[in-house]
């Protein structure tokens, strides 16, 4: 296969189809595993911010990866909301967000902060679990990884557990 071909072939969409089809039941064990799996998925509409879920199951094994929201070049729209129906249809127990910065700088900006916190927030309310926000671009960026989540998890636990 060409070098051309092949970038025809991953612009089609064709990879993110069978990635999709075919994750079903693996597990995840890391952000550099998610991101090496779902980077094609950012190929079809790299000019814009595009957002997916991954939905696990108890053992964090793929229930369905799928594209949740797409914007412009500088941001998307994220309803908490939409993605609780999503983890409720597919019975999931937890989740993994990713969403794709045109510009290819992956440094979470104070939006990506602010959404992430809110899905915390509204997963906690269903005991389903957040593991990771990923920011995809020339790399990726965990916000795992890099301790922000455990912080604002521990955070929203705080809260919760005050208001009982």
């Amino acid at each position: 296969m060409t070098e051309t071909t092949f970038w025809n072939q991953l612009r089609s969409g064709k990879f993110a189809k069978m990635i999709r089809e075919t994750s079903k039941g693996k597990a995840l064990c890391n952000p550099a595993e998610v991101y090496n799996i779902t980077k094609p998925l950012f190929v079809e509409n790299d000019d814009v911010e595009t957002v997916y879920c991954i939905f696990l199951d108890g053992q964090n094994q793929i229930l369905a990866i799928e594209k949740m929201f797409t914007g412009t070049l500088t941001c998307a729209i994220v309803y908490p909301r939409e993605i609780i129906k999503r983890i409720i249809a597919l019975k999931a127990a937890a989740t993994i967000m990713l969403h794709n910065h045109p510009s290819g700088d992956t440094t979470p900006s104070k939006e990506d902060k602010a959404l992430t916190k809110k899905v915390i927030y509204s997963l906690a309310v269903i005991d389903v679990l957040f593991h990771d926000h990923i920011i995809v671009g020339n790399g990726y960026h965990s916000m795992s990884e890099d301790g922000w989540m455990k912080a604002a998890t521990d955070q929203c636990r705080q809260f919760f557990s005050s208001q009982s």
